[in-house]
């Protein structure tokens, strides 16, 4: 299992092909994970916590379980991380739609002050409002068909 981390934010990779052999593996790396948080006297809020499975496979995913000392972790659809929105056929339609929806209110703000400001004012709010929010992980969502 791979760990990704950055400030107090944590995400666990594991990659299988087969179903079956990655909830077994996943199970049994969360109770390794468990036990060293026990021994370094930490927690972990199990009802924050959430699982997404990434496929492209048409197989039934239903009965897969994670569970930490007998809780059910929750599984997401789709998981927001460090401000991109990643869904689980990496298709990046919710990504795509919540930055049109916050450039397009952005958008709204600039037509509001274009007559009290000048095109260089423009300019500067457009790049710190919406070009900012476009180029921001574009390496990863920047070939979404959406």
């Amino acid at each position: 299992m791979k760990s990704i981390l950055f400030a107090d934010n944590t995400v666990l990779v594991e990659s299988e092909n087969n179903l079956g052999t990655l909830q077994n593996s996943v199970n049994h790396e969360m109770t390794k994970v468990m036990d060293w948080l026990t021994a370094n006297k930490l927690s972990l809020n199990i009802s924050k916590k959430q699982y997404m499975l990434i496929t492209n496979k048409h197989v039934s995913t239903e009965s897969f379980v994670i569970n930490v000392n007998s809780n059910r972790i929750e599984r997401t659809l789709t998981y927001k991380y460090l401000g991109v929105i990643v869904d689980e056929k990496l298709t990046w339609k919710e990504h795509c739609k919540q930055l049109c929806c916050t450039i397009s209110k952005y958008v709204g703000v600039m037509y509001k002050v274009k007559h009290y400001v000048n095109n260089q004012a423009l300019r500067m709010l457009y790049h710190s409002l919406i070009n900012s929010r476009v180029q921001y992980g574009i390496i990863a969502w920047g070939r979404a068909a959406s």
